[in-house]
């Protein structure tokens, strides 16, 4: 069979593309979508980039993973953990390929550093990656960078949609070198498989969601895919999640403030965030002057995370801010909640009580926040439920969730960020046996066993998802050859993280610049 590659497109959906499509702007696109079997991939809640890629290259939901999003509270130790690769231990859609003698690459899956070995080359990817020591085997990322002047992430971070031509212009060639690397990757290691993730195309739609400068970065993405459709590969196209434009930022915290469900108390980081000393306009001024490329590197982490962010204060800086004594939950961002009890029979009366008045709580229109909200074993299942928020909403689409602490108001219009995730994402195949065909909606978890199965590999019994066999023409061998099943590969150690609290200076900057942990 043909090599596959899985081109992942984070915050991709057929809403913000089929305009473009329309108008001729993505010919490749176009194509690949009347010749394949296309439909939705719904993410698991929340939908995020972390932790929605493992979902995918695991086939599992996050309960079998034990990380939900970028920041797990633990309001019994009074402590926050930002996950990285090391805290997702399941074998992987390549693992299974490289057991069976398949040689396989990886380039910029997001929560992949730092990397590890498998039978090809990894390159990690951002958000959450350094800019050194991200390659496996670690020659490579010399190679790349003489050969292409890779980079993980671009050198001055988008971090607003207001005179951000230059930054724009690098996610531009950020995402072309991307691809351009990926190919060749592909081509002089002669592998059987790649994966490649364009993280910063959701990037560029949080700021400016449909606007020309994300349209001409899916411009570009069309047409570096035409080499590989004319590189006569297998081709399957899909994202995490996806995207739409925001109506109203919630300020949880905020809420739960009003609710009186959350005491603080005031702090270094509040006061400044009252007298308007926030990370966003001091870059800006560091920006205008353009200065940021010298700046940046010479200035401490220690020394930014000093100050708060537009929104308010955030990450273990707002921790140092909640009195404990008096809160019975605190928030995360993207519809996540923690309840503080002393008890079990106190944690479910908070619980009922949250859910009641989180089902009353209202946006900017007047819509509901939330279109639905959970406790976590009634969507999540696994050995790791047990280190899930105690509460996930859906949050309405529209809405962007802000888990800061500060400011005056509950709900507000949207301001830096345009557009925000949403479960719906896209998926799409082409090449060998896949028919022409609307798949309707599939889960995420179902791509990695899709693919094995195309590939005629067992798919391992832990898998959550299923092969999506209406993807191939009814008389086709895909089709048609039984589903085998195998034993899983172990586990690479134990999910949950090691009790760090934080991350890399670099790293924990960059998730802050771009509005992942605000």
């Amino acid at each position: 069979m043909k090599p596959t590659v899985v081109v992942g497109l984070d915050g991709a959906n057929w809403p913000l593309l089929e305009p473009w499509i329309e108008a001729g702007h993505l010919p490749t696109i176009e194509r690949l979508r009347e010749e394949g079997a296309s439909g939705v991939s719904r993410s698991h809640l929340p939908p995020v980039t972390c932790p929605n890629w493992k979902c995918y290259a695991s086939g599992k939901n996050p309960g079998k993973l034990g990380v939900y999003w970028w920041e797990r509270i633990d309001t019994e130790a009074r402590s926050m953990h930002l996950p990285d690769s090391t805290d997702f231990t399941s074998p992987e859609l390549w693992d299974y390929l490289n057991d069976t003698g398949h040689r396989t690459g990886v380039v910029n899956l997001p929560m992949s550093y730092p990397p590890r070995a498998i039978d090809g080359p990894m390159v990690a990817g951002g958000p959450r990656s350094g800019e050194d020591d991200y390659t496996e085997p670690p020659e490579l990322q010399a190679e790349l960078e003489d050969r292409f002047d890779y980079r993980v992430h671009p050198a001055n971070v988008l971090t607003s949609n207001e005179d951000a031509d230059r930054e724009v212009e690098m996610v531009h060639d950020l995402l072309r070198t991307r691809l351009r690397t990926a190919r060749t990757l592909l081509e002089e290691d002669e592998l059987d498989f790649l994966h490649v993730t364009l993280f910063h195309l959701n990037v560029l739609q949080h700021y400016f969601w449909d606007g020309p400068e994300t349209r001409e970065a899916w411009e570009i993405v069309d047409e570096e895919l035409r080499h590989f459709l004319e590189g006569e590969y297998n081709l399957v196209l899909m994202s995490d999640h996806g995207c739409t434009e925001i109506d109203t930022v919630f300020y949880v915290n905020r809420w739960l403030e009003e609710q009186g469900y959350l005491s603080t108390t005031a702090s270094l980081a509040s006061r400044l965030h009252d007298l308007g000393f926030t990370q966003e306009r001091i870059a800006g001024i560091v920006r205008s002057l353009g200065l940021e490329q010298y700046i940046r590197p010479l200035v401490p982490r220690r020394i930014i995370e000093r100050f708060p962010s537009d929104e308010g204060v955030q990450r273990e800086a707002k921790l140092s801010a909640v009195d404990w004594e008096e809160t019975t939950a605190i928030g995360s961002g993207q519809g996540l909640v923690y309840v503080n009890a002393d008890d079990e029979a106190e944690r479910e009366s908070i619980l009922q009580d949250l859910q009641a008045d989180l089902a009353d709580a209202t946006s900017t229109t007047g819509e509901p926040i939330a279109r639905e909200i959970y406790r976590p074993e009634e969507i999540y299942t696994g050995p790791y439920v047990d280190l899930a928020p105690d509460l996930v909403f859906d949050q309405r689409p529209g809405v962007h969730t802000s888990g800061a602490i500060g400011g005056d108001s509950v709900v507000t219009e949207p301001d830096d960020w345009r557009a925000e995730n949403v479960p719906a994402g896209m998926v799409l195949f082409h090449g060998e046996d896949v028919a022409t065909n609307d798949l309707g909606t599939i889960r995420i978890s179902d791509i990695a066993p899709t693919v094995l199965h195309w590939l005629d590999q067992a798919v391992p019994a832990d898998m959550d998802g299923q092969p999506v066999l209406s993807a191939f023409g009814a008389d086709s061998d895909t089709a048609t050859r039984e589903v085998r099943t195998r034993e899983p590969l172990p586990e690479r150690g134990s999910a949950g993280g090691d009790g760090r609290e934080g991350l890399d200076e670099d790293v924990e900057e960059r998730l802050e610049d771009i509005g992942y942990l605000a």
